[in-house]
């Protein structure tokens, strides 16, 4: 495992602020989509959103130093796990776990993590050592 200690609660508040920040376009742009495409159709898709939210952390964290907005305003940052920069691999690998497993799963890794977590705080939760890359604080 790999050892770090960033607080469950950074990632909570950064999670949340580059979830508002990504998404509230996205849904605005996919309303105006679909009311185009299909004007007289209730049409439910949440595609957009998603694709939207993911795109924006991959492009955020390699080009703006491992650290979304959300990261930066809660004073952490996503690093390798070996030292090296961040690859577009670990990028995506990450965020796909996040975005695609843990929902497919209904988040049973991510609780299990969060509850071993309870015991050892050095523990990272399981998209980071998939990607391996770990959580540092910067503050």
């Amino acid at each position: 495992m790999i050892a770090v200690a960033v607080p469950l609660w950074k990632r909570a508040v950064a999670g949340q602020i580059d979830q508002v920040i990504f998404q509230t376009p996205a849904k605005l742009i996919e309303k105006a989509v679909r009311k185009k495409i299909w004007p007289d159709k209730d049409v439910k898709r949440y595609y957009l959103p998603t694709v939207v939210t993911m795109a924006g952390e991959v492009c955020m964290l390699l080009n703006q130093h491992g650290q979304t907005i959300g990261d930066r305003v809660v004073g952490i940052k996503v690093v390798s796990a070996d030292g090296r920069p961040l690859t577009l691999e670990q990028v995506v690998k990450r965020t796909l776990y996040k975005d695609v497993v843990y929902p497919a799963t209904l988040g049973i890794p991510l609780i299990r993590a969060v509850q071993r977590m309870k015991s050892n705080k050095d523990l990272e939760l399981p998209h980071d050592e998939f990607a391996e890359t770990k959580l540092i604080s910067t503050r």
